[in-house]
């Protein structure tokens, strides 16, 4: 075997404020919503790489007709080389959002194609171990957790379930929310936390008086209350719920924007997406410096992404792991880095022959 793989094919797939679309996220999100899977060959035999992300047809269109022309011909295992060089080629255009995930996708199906091409999982190519990971529940509602072994619940160090109301639902909408917490924690060992999702749809007062009268039900966070660019929302928010503490950073996309967030104090937990924010090494760096700065590191949807859990693996102490039951990666007592070279994907598993 050569030490390069040039790159042969680059190919991808796709898979409240406002009351007439409050009910479900699908109602309004359009393409931007849509799984998106990249695979990347060489001229190695059995030599590939499988990412990830989301945008759609979006990003599909970006990594088809743009960024694939980048990558073709180059040396696959320059990671960083290639992905520096998306991140420049994009940024007269289209910096952030749909351009960080198409470079996130990229990015994770070379880390991919690099560890399988070294033979040995991405954790050990990233100096990491294969021990499993501390980690938390995310359920759609309470009766999801019927289908949990007691062990995962057990282990958990919270439940995290979304806040179906916000500021424009009014009071009846605040006790509901209050209320939905109460019945997730009837279900719960006293040892296991709560906390609730807001998906950028509270404000600071909203979220402030929410902190105060669930206290009492074991609020551990919650979550990206505001848009990720409310710094100043953030910060004081953080300094009037204590103790419960502040989640945010899955809508950051990119280092820039993540050191701000963190270096503003905004939150106690940094849960940037692997898969979103712009790949894996600066989901890493950001990672760090959160830790340094005694921030909880717990990427966003951690546990069904299994570059993300590789990551986590070389972390160091603390990382937390989210598992979302439901969305196939509830089956795991207690989530670890696969063993297999690679992150363990198997091609055939998401539609690549």
């Amino acid at each position: 075997m050569t030490a390069s793989a040039t790159i042969t094919r680059v190919s991808v797939r796709t898979m409240s404020w406002f009351t007439a679309y409050a009910d479900r996220r699908s109602s309004w999100r359009g393409p931007g919503a849509d799984l998106v899977w990249i695979w990347i060959e060489t001229d190695e035999p059995d030599v590939f790489g499988i990412g990830q992300s989301r945008g759609g047809a979006v990003t599909v269109a970006l990594i088809e007709q743009h960024l694939s022309h980048l990558l073709i011909g180059s040396d696959a295992l320059e990671v960083a080389r290639r992905t520096e060089e998306i991140r420049r080629a994009t940024s007269p255009y289209a910096a952030g959002g749909i351009a960080a995930m198409g470079a996130s996708a990229c990015e994770l199906a070379l880390w991919d194609l690099s560890a399988r091409f070294a033979g040995v999982p991405l954790v050990t190519l990233l100096g990491g171990s294969g021990d499993p990971l501390p980690f938390y529940l995310t359920v759609a509602d309470v009766a999801a957790l019927d289908g949990i072994e007691e062990p995962a619940i057990r282990d958990a160090e919270l439940v995290k379930r979304p806040a179906r109301f916000g500021p424009a639902d009014g009071r009846d909408g605040f006790r509901a929310n209050l209320n939905d917490l109460v019945v997730l924690r009837e279900r719960l060992p006293d040892s296991v936390g709560v906390a609730v999702d807001c998906f950028m749809s509270w404000d600071v007062a909203y979220a402030a008086e929410f902190a105060r009268a669930a206290a009492e039900l074991g609020l551990v966070w919650i979550e990206e209350p505001l848009p990720p660019d409310d710094l100043k929302g953030y910060a004081e928010l953080r300094g009037r719920v204590s103790p419960v503490r502040i989640a945010g950073g899955e809508h950051l996309f990119s280092l820039r924007d993540g050191l701000r967030f963190i270096e503003g104090r905004c939150a106690d937990v940094l849960q940037v997406d692997v898969t979103w924010c712009g790949g894996l090494r600066l989901a890493a760096t950001l990672g760090a410096v959160a830790q340094d700065n005694g921030i909880r590191f717990a990427p966003h949807a951690a546990a069904t992404q299994p570059w993300a859990l590789h990551m986590l693996g070389a972390a160091g102490p603390g990382a937390l792991a989210e598992i979302m039951v439901g969305l196939g990666s509830e089956g795991v007592l207690r989530p670890a880095p696969g063993t297999t070279p690679g992150v363990g994907i198997a091609p055939a598993s998401v539609g690549f022959a």
